[in-house]
This record gives structure tokens, sequence and C-alpha cells, in this order.
């Protein structure tokens, strides 16, 4: 039996880790910080950092970055820089062994006679100052969350820490939504680097992946500027992660965490591999070598079939057993070279694995919209055990303005499926059913990049390269599915017949299942930015592009269960047998069960993309308070997919992209944005195969749609932002988006079964306001009410598609597919640093919005509007430990996808007819850290 092997690099990554552990001494104290400029946030390089009173100091790196080792004590530091006044800052205070960050800001002076002029000020109202011109000065519309914000969080990964962000929303655990749009809208890079999707038949990422004690900052941008990949509407995602830290640390997190509906109670499940609790198969499951090719299967005599069918694994039951035990383990350590030199070496190592057991009720059904009669009425015991297990090593060199890093990352996502469905199907006669899905799928994500600074200071040019390589693997071993039906109901003979087909077959009904996907993707960028002087105020030109190229294989097969005619009228107890013992090796041969292949050619395909962009970019000071970034990208982008060696899909687009960006700086903390954009939205390989695949959760049909084209969204937003203070920020805004041929999920239904695919709608647009704020309690006086931040996000959002005059299909009113029309995030933050305690509630509800894109025949399903409430607190036990404490989805309020008949545009019980219904429990989570 051939074994799948964990990949080299995660024992790279353990050995490493080690290694970390035994360079950790007792250090000296540290002063460590970047330096920026006032007006543009722009890190300056080559700044002299130096202690008042002794020979130490160090000069800033191409980031702006500066460390210098010192004694505990307190301290007055100088930072000097030809052009710019200088800057001394006093009341340093610095403890041994742990580093004090003093970030500063650097301004020109306003004539030549104030060169001279030394700027002094404390180092706490410093800090503050730095922290309220790093969220101010981005240069579009965007929301900033900086590495000293997410070190006084008790968020444990990247997508908590997004929850926290005035307007976006966290999806499922992991998925972010911006503004309402759907999570297709989104783009994410890594240190610079495009990132592909996470799920394969999704066009998507997983942000709990990357434990937040590794991130540097995450930017989220809402407008688009010439050096950001042009491929989003919602927001782009920027998630860089540490270089070299500043001080040698290493933590373990464990923690375990209970479901209200799950623990405690029955849990069904089936027998695995020895390998699942790692997220991959072991290849028990894996489709037998010997069993004959597609090519020459059905073609094979029945005696033939049937010793093929015994070389197949038997098992095909589910047993109650006890819940899982959820459990969730991190550890990241952390090292740097000591001294105060301008070379050093450091690095960021991390392990992550989280494994949740978890039951879910559903319902689902399918009416027929004529009479309001069922198709069918199904209730589904779902239980999943998903595993997340992650291993990430970052190693960088840097000598004087030049750095040179090699970051990598290896994720592994598994779903354990075991689904019991009872109910009834609705045809001629009705038909009492229970089936059953086993189910296990395994995405395995390597991302590999290596980046390099340079700063030439003779020319004032900073160049920024990088080269990156990712793999995706997703694996569906053997998924089982077996029907049982009965026409006599309830008193009769129940579950008289197992669904295996006559001299053919469906496995739908009863059969497997077994798909591998493998992509590739190659990249690289560079980046060359100039500063200069032009109108007594510092410019910036910017060039570059990147180049990124795909190639996926997908290969998939299912057999069918089958049997002469002659076999049930010979043997019907045959098919009544349960489901652990129907398809026993006794069983299957000529005269009883073998397998039936119904493979097309379509569900296989190869498909490739690569994309090409350049771009310009200005960012010009006009006097003390207006500045200008605009420019042009070009992104050329083509598409290829091939089924059966016949190409059925064969795209390629030129986009001219421009962009502007206009800040009028009211005051020092009030700023006036207006952007205008435009950007794309491409279809996903999966979303144009023809690849057929019933989704057992959707109890239909899905397929791509090789006629699709990609769409164009030309975007503008206009905003008034206060920051009142360090961490508070007020903005008032309104935006506007317009779709040409944006990309929606539909869906119709043939004999009774529903059918998901894609399509282009002809335009669409987008109306929104937006409020959001982050404000600190501390004005009503109160002792107390100052350790407290209130923090919201509003959008309200009209959205409206419009048709083509030929088109057919439902054409009343409605937005665009995904699109909510309001989305509320709020929350209410406690933080005590004496204590180190740290509380936080959180709430998020986003409108009803449409799930699926209906027709004249069968109105589109809406997905109903779900409050969610969070609460977490976490509490320093001691110096080096903390506790924290979960509630997740405490309202736990149902999931409810309906159609509206009565279109008064909620759901009603009495009216609407209820196609999917969720309910998933509330989650309590304990986790313990503590830093060495």
């Amino acid at each position: 039996m051939k074994r799948e092997l964990v990949p080299a690099q995660l024992w790279i990554f353990l050995c490493l880790l080690g290694f970390v552990q035994n360079v950790f001494a007792a250090d000296p104290g540290k002063i460590a910080g970047k330096v920026t400029d006032k007006k543009t946030g722009e890190a300056l390089i080559g700044v002299t950092v130096v202690i008042q009173g002794s020979a130490k100091g160090a000069v800033t790196d191409v980031e702006g970055r500066y460390i210098i080792s010192v004694d505990a004590g307190t301290y007055t530091v100088d930072f000097k820089y030809m052009g710019y006044q200088t800057k001394s800052i006093s009341e340093v205070a610095v403890k041994a062994g742990a580093p004090t960050t003093l970030d500063v800001i650097m301004d020109e002076p306003s004539s030549k006679a104030l060169q001279e002029v030394v700027v002094t000020a404390s180092a706490r109202k410093e800090s503050l100052n730095a922290l309220l011109a790093y969220q101010k000065n981005t240069n579009t519309v965007a929301q900033v969350v900086s590495s000293e914000t997410i070190k006084r969080s008790p968020d444990k990964n990247t997508s908590e820490v997004l929850k926290r962000v005035s307007g976006a929303s966290i999806q499922e655990g992991k998925f972010l939504i911006v503004r309402g749009l759907a999570d297709r809208y989104n783009q994410a890079t890594l240190n610079g680097a495009l990132l592909s999707s996470t799920e394969p038949d999704r066009k998507t990422f997983s942000f709990d992946i990357f434990p937040s004690n590794i991130i540097d900052n995450i930017i989220i941008n809402k407008a688009a500027i010439p050096e950001m990949p042009g491929e989003f509407a919602g927001g782009l995602v920027q998630v860089n992660t540490k270089d070299v830290p500043d001080d040698n640390f290493f933590t373990v997190t464990v923690g375990t965490n209970l479901n209200s509906q799950t623990t405690g109670k029955d849990y069904y499940k089936y027998k695995g591999g020895n390998l699942d609790f790692l997220g991959i198969d072991d290849g028990d499951r894996k489709l037998n070598s010997n069993f004959p090719p597609l090519a020459n299967y059905n073609g094979l005599s029945l005696d033939q079939k049937g010793a093929a069918a015994k070389l197949l694994s038997s098992n095909w039951g589910a047993s109650s057993s006890s819940a899982p035990i959820n459990g969730n383990l991190q550890v990241a350590g952390g090292f740097t070279s000591k001294g105060n030199t301008n070379k050093k070496l450091g690095g960021i190592f991390a392990l992550n694995y989280n494994r949740t057991g978890r039951y879910v009720k559903a319902e689902r059904a399918l009416y027929q919209v004529a009479d309001g009669r069922k198709y069918y009425d199904f209730n589904d015991d779902v239980y999943v055990d998903n595993v997340l297990a992650g291993a990430l090593a970052n190693l960088t060199f840097q000598s004087g303005v030049n750095k040179l890093s090699w970051k990598n990352s290896y994720n592994i996502t598994s779903s354990d499926q075991t689904l019991l469905r009872t109910g009834q199907r609705f045809d001629a006669d009705t038909f009492d059913v229970r089936s059953q899905e086993l189910y296990f799928k395994s995405n395995r994500l390597l991302n590999s990049q290596l980046i390099g600074d340079h700063f030439f200071k003779l020319s004032n040019i900073k160049v920024r390269w990088n080269g990156n390589f990712s793999y995706l693997v997703q694996n569906i071993p053997d998924l089982r599915r077996l029907v049982y039906n009965s026409t006599d109901g309830p008193n009769g003979t129940y579950f008289v017949k197992a669904g295996v087909g006559e001299n053919s077959g469906s496995p739908i009904n009863a059969g497997r299942f077994y798909s591998k996907l493998d992509e590739k993707v190659y990249g690289g960028g560079l980046d060359v930015a100039k500063n200069f002087k032009w109108l007594n105020q510092q410019q910036q030109i910017k060039a570059g592009g990147l180049y990124q190229r795909k190639n996926r294989t997908f290969t998939s097969r299912a057999i069918a269960l089958t049997a002469l005619e002659s076999t049930y009228t010979n043997n019907p107890a045959l098919y009544q047998l349960p489901a652990d013992k129907i398809f026993a090796p006794e069983n299957l041969g000529a005269d009883k069960f073998f397998y039936f292949d119904p493979t097309e050619p379509t569900d296989s395909y190869t498909s490739s993309s690569n994309l090409g962009a350049g771009y310009l970019q200005f960012d010009n000071q006009f006097g003390e308070k207006l500045r200008l970034v605009w420019g042009v990208r070009a992104e050329i982008f083509s598409q290829q997919l091939k089924s059966d060696n016949k190409t059925s899909y064969d795209q390629s687009n030129t986009d001219i992209l421009p962009s502007v960006n206009i800040t009028y700086q009211l005051n020092p903390k009030t700023n006036l944005r207006l952007s205008g954009s435009q950007t794309v939205a491409r279809p996903e390989f999966r979303e144009v195969a023809s690849f057929r695949f019933f989704d057992n959760d959707k109890v239909g049909v899905v397929y791509g749609n090789p006629d699709l084209k990609r769409s164009k969204i030309t975007n503008a937003d206009l905003r008034y932002e206060l920051y009142p203070a360090a961490g508070e920020v007020l903005t008032l805004g309104v935006f506007y988006k317009h779709f040409d041929r944006p990309i929606e999920s539909t869906y119709t239904v043939n004999s009774g079964t529903p059918t998901f695919s894609y399509a282009n709608a002809k335009t669409a647009r987008s109306l929104g306001a937006e409020l959001e704020f982050r404000k600190k309690l501390d004005f009503f006086g109160s002792a107390l009410l100052e350790k407290f931040t209130l923090f919201s996000n509003v959008a309200v959002i009209n959205s409206k598609v419009q048709y083509p005059k030929d088109y057919v299909g439902e054409l009343e009113s409605r937005p665009m597919q995904g699109q909510s029309p309001f989305v509320i995030n709020g929350g209410l933050q406690f933080e005590n640093a004496a204590s180190g305690t740290n509380a936080t509630v959180l709430f998020n509800m986003i409108g009803r919005r449409v799930y699926q894109v209906g027709n004249a025949d069968f109105p589109s399903i809406w997905e109903a509007p779900r409050p969610l409430l969070d609460f977490q607190v976490s509490q320093r036990l001691f110096k080096n430990a903390e506790i924290k404490f979960t509630v997740s989805d405490i309202i736990n309020k149902k999931a409810i996808f309906y159609q509206d008949m009565n279109e008064n545009k909620h759901y009603d019980e009495a009216g609407d007819y209820k196609a999917f219904q969720f309910r998933y429990g509330t989650n309590y989570g304990l986790s313990f850290t503590y830093s060495f």
C-alpha cells in the first residue's frame, strides 16, 4: 500500500524550530522601530539613529527599520536625516530581555531656515503619532491593521484579526466579505505576491491559515491604484508577514473547544485512514491500481466486472460513537542575530494544528412553483471532522540597504464527512428515502517566495522583486453514496430496495467517485520606485509589473453499482441488506452486484492561464495638503481549458485599468478622499469546466459554463476621514460600482433535480453609503470607561441587475447575486494593559441576498439575514502566560435559504418555500498561551 508522505519542507521546519529554541539566551534590552515620512508614510532609508551620550546607534534599513541593543534604563534617542528636521525622543524606557518599540515620523522643514531646528517629543507621544500617521497616510481608500494592533489583540489567526476591521465580515470562520459583495470579488496577496484560491471549486481565500503572531501588518484596500493587482471589486487584502523579529521569541498555544449540539451527543462516522488526523489520506481510499482503466472497462465481460468489483473496499457502513475531542495547537518562534551591525540574519517559524468535529442539522426541500407540491423533502444529519494543519518558515538576511527573504508556508485543510439522510421524494409515486454519503476531501497548499529589496542611494531608487511558486493539490478519494427507496411507506416494507441500477447505474444512487486536482502556479514581479523633489515637495514615480502562470490538471472517475434485471427478481433480499453488509465481497459478482462506469470525457480536463501586467504610477504632493496618486495598469490575460483533447474554453483579454486617488488634508487629523478606478473579475477554471458533479449538499448537479466572460468594474469612492487619536477613526463615505457582465451563480430544475451553473448578467450597479467609527470611551471622564473602545461599520447598498432585451428568465428587479443590501458590524472592546485583560464582543449581520439566481419558472433562492454574536476574553496569568475563552455564534439562529413567493422581501414561513435550513450550534473555546 502506498502511503502519502508529509512533505520534506515540514520536517525541515521542525529541525529549524529546534534550532530556534537553542539560540535563545539572556538578551539585553532593545530599542526597535520604523521611521517614516510624515506626509507620505513612505519608509525613510538611511536615517541615523543615535543614543544620546553614547556611541551606540544604527542606520535604518531598506524598510526604514532599526534595532539598537542597550542595557535596561531610560534614554533619549536622536533621529537625523538629510533634508529633514532632527528629532529627539526622550523618556524611552527599556527593560532587560524585551524590545521597546519606538516608531518615529519625520517631517521636512517648511523653509531652509528651519533645517537646524531639533523637534523634541516623548516616547509615548511619538509612538501614538506614528500609529496615527500609519492609518492616515495610505495612498488609497483602505483599512490598516498594524503589527502593534495585532500584538495587543488576543486573535490567534488572520481571520480573527479581520473580524475587527471596519467594513469586513468573516463567513464560515475564514472567508472574507467586503462591502457585502460575494467573496469571489475579493483578492489576496502575501508579501506582494498574488495568492491563488485555497478552494479549488470556489474563488476565495481561507484567511485562517496564517497565525497572527507572524503577521507584520494587514491592509484591506477598497479602491485600486496602479501598483495593485487589478482583479478585485470588494477588497484587496495585503497580508505581510514578519521578516526579522525585534527579539527572539517562542510561544506555544494549546486549546480545546466544544459545540452545543455536538459535544456529548451521538456522533456517526465511518472507518477512515490512519492519517486522517493529519488531513491526508493514507492510501486506503485510493482506487486500486489493478481496477480496469476507463478506456476499456464497459467492454469487459460480466465475470471480469464482478472480479474487478472485489478489488475495492467494502467499507460502506457508518456507526455511532462519541464526538471527537476538539483541539488546537500553535507553536511559533523567531530569532534574530545579536548586535548593532548592518548585517543580520533572522527567521520566523510556526506550526499550526486544529481539529474540530461538528454536527449540523439540515433540512432541504424543492417545490413545484405552480402548485406548491414538493419534489423532495429531506432531513440531514451531517457529521464533519475538519482538520487545519500548517507550517511556516521565513528566513531573512539583511546587509545595509539590501534584504533577501525566503518565505515558505504549507497548509492542509481536510473535511471528513458522514451525511445520513431521511425523507421523501415525490415523483409519480411517493418514495420514502434513506441515504448516506461518506466523503473525505483534502486540500494541500505549498507556497514559496524569494523576495529582494534594494536601495540605491546615489540615484534614490528603491527596487523590490519577487519570485514565487505555489502548488495546490485536492484529493477526493472514494466518495461513496448509497440510497434506499421504498414505495410502501412507513407502514409497509420500509427501505425495500437499494438504488442499484439495472444493466447501468448512477453513482448518485449507489456508487463511488474519485478525483484528483493538481495546480501549479509560477510567478514573479518587479517594482522600481524613485523619489525626487519637485515644487519643493517629495514626489515619487513607480513602475513595475508581474507575470503569473497557472497549470491545472483535473481527473475524475465515477463508478456505479449495477446488476442484471433478473438479480432483483431472483434475490430481492440482497437489496435490503444494510449499508455495512450489502456490498461485502460475497455479494459481488456477475450474478449479483458489479460496477458500471458512466464517466464522461468532460469529467477530466487540463487548463492553464497566463497573466502579464505592467503599470506606471505617480505619487505627487502639491503643497502641504493635496496628494495625487494616479496612473495606469495594463493586464493581458489568457485562459484555456481542454477536455477529451478538445478545447472547450479559450479566452484572451487586454485590459487598460486607469485609476486616480486624490487626498486633501483638511487639517492634521482629517482627510477628504476621492477615488476612481477600473478593475476586473475573471472566471475560475471550475466555473468554465463542463465537468458535472452531483453535490449532495445542494441535492443537485453543478457544472461550469464555457461561455463565461470576464467582468469589468468601474469604481468610485468619496470619503471623509477623521483620525482624532491613535487607534480611533471616523469615516463617512459613498461609493458607486458599475459591473459589466458580472458573473453570477444560477440554477434551474430538470426532472425534479436542480442544476447549478454560472452565467453573466448584462450589467449591474451598486450604490452605497458607509459609516465607520472606532472610538475610545475616555470622553466620559471615567477611569474604567477609558479602557473601553466602541467600533462599528454600517453600510447600506442599493444594487440592481439589468437584463438584455432578448433574455429569457427571471425578469423582476433584483440585486446582484451575493450582494447584501446592508452590512452591520459592531463591537465593544475592553483592554486593561496593567492587569493584562482583554475582552471583545462582536456583532455581525448582513442583509438578505440572492444565493442562487433563478428564472421565470423557478424563482431565485435567497439567503435570509442571520445575526452573529461572538465574545472573547483573554487574561494574562503571569508575565509570560495568557488564557483565552471564546464563545462563537451565541445566538445560534438557523441559516435559512428560501424562495420569496409572496415577494415581501423577508422570510415568511407560511408564505415562502424553504429550500435549505441549517443549524450549527454555539462554539465554546478555551486556550492557553505561554511565551518562553
